[in-house]
């Protein structure tokens, strides 16, 4: 029974960490390729022989950019820096899961406090939410590409 609860808390922590790092991903790739489409845009709008066309062209890019540079301050500023922290809390509670899988004197009391454990991180308000396609791409590093040591599958 414990067993059961530890592989259901390790896959549960692992399944988070994973997509916490993978959100803090995704919004790199997502601001890098704002930057040079935006950019992209700009220089198309000097080369374009239709002087309207080309004005409105840049000027998309540049408010583009305005934009992403609006998009990013305040609570996005700090969004990929609270993603990594949230995955790092999980990545230790999984290895501590981990550790008390592995060693054959860990006590149903400290099984109880790593599944407490998982619950107060889960239900924390600060907690950012992990976007969709992010959850989606680590299932698929999990499960498909073994990014991970899954232990909690065997």
């Amino acid at each position: 029974m414990s067993k059961n609860l530890l592989r259901t808390l390790g896959e549960e922590t692992i399944y988070s960490a994973k997509g916490h790092f993978k959100s803090s991903d995704l919004r790199r790739i997502q601001v890098k390729s704002t930057i040079w489409i935006c950019a992209l845009l700009s220089v198309m709008g000097i080369f374009i022989e239709d002087v309207t066309s080309g004005k409105w062209i840049s000027g998309l890019g540049f408010f583009g950019t305005m934009a992403l540079l609006m998009w990013n301050e305040g609570d996005e500023k700090s969004y990929r820096e609270n993603h990594k922290e949230c995955g790092e809390e999980y990545l230790s509670l999984h290895k501590k899961i981990r550790e008390a899988y592995l060693l054959k004197s860990t006590t149903d009391e400290e099984i109880k406090k790593l599944s407490t454990k998982v619950r107060t991180l889960d239900s924390q308000k600060s907690k950012p939410d992990i976007p969709f396609l992010a959850r989606k791409w680590a299932q698929v590093a999990i499960k498909k590409y073994n990014e991970t040591n899954n232990w909690f599958v065997k």
